[in-house]
């Protein structure tokens, strides 16, 4: 037994995914999600979202300050989709009788939940679309809560 480490339950890190609506939540000043986000490296928890969520969340007319959505996006990480969170994304797709045209953002950031969660991560996704994270999610062992 190594001296330093101290014994003691390993404990599974945990993920909390935020979609559209949660990313637009925090960038707009909703209480409840920001404060989500501040208490997550307390808690043990780090707070993602896809690249390809940030897109679908900038909305330059509702007249957003900078500072508010880089402030939103540097207690996020912002998880790009390579090879292997495109082809979970498929295969989520896939099992879900999905077309990529309607849902890819959505498979996307699916698929980033299903990775972390396949890499023995206890993962959350805060979404606005609890029906379609279902479809996509529901046969796998990953948290869905409304935002």
């Amino acid at each position: 037994m190594n001296p330093r480490i101290p014994p003691g339950p390993v404990v599974a890190p945990r993920t909390l995914v935020l979609d559209c609506e949660a990313l637009s939540l925090a960038v707009r000043g909703d209480r409840g999600v920001r404060a989500m986000i501040r208490r997550s490296p307390d808690r043990g928890m780090r707070v993602v979202t896809s690249s390809l969520t940030t897109l679908e969340a900038w909305d330059p007319r509702k007249g957003i300050r900078q500072q508010t959505w880089e402030w939103a996006l540097s207690s996020v990480d912002i998880v790009h989709p390579n090879d292997e969170i495109i082809g979970a994304a498929r295969s989520l797709l896939k099992e879900a009788g999905l077309h990529g045209h309607k849902y890819a953002i959505d498979a996307v950031l699916a698929a980033t939940a299903f990775v972390a969660s396949r890499r023995g991560e206890l993962v959350n996704v805060l979404t606005s679309d609890v029906d379609d994270m279902k479809r996509l999610l529901g046969a796998h062992p990953i948290r869905i809560e409304p935002v």
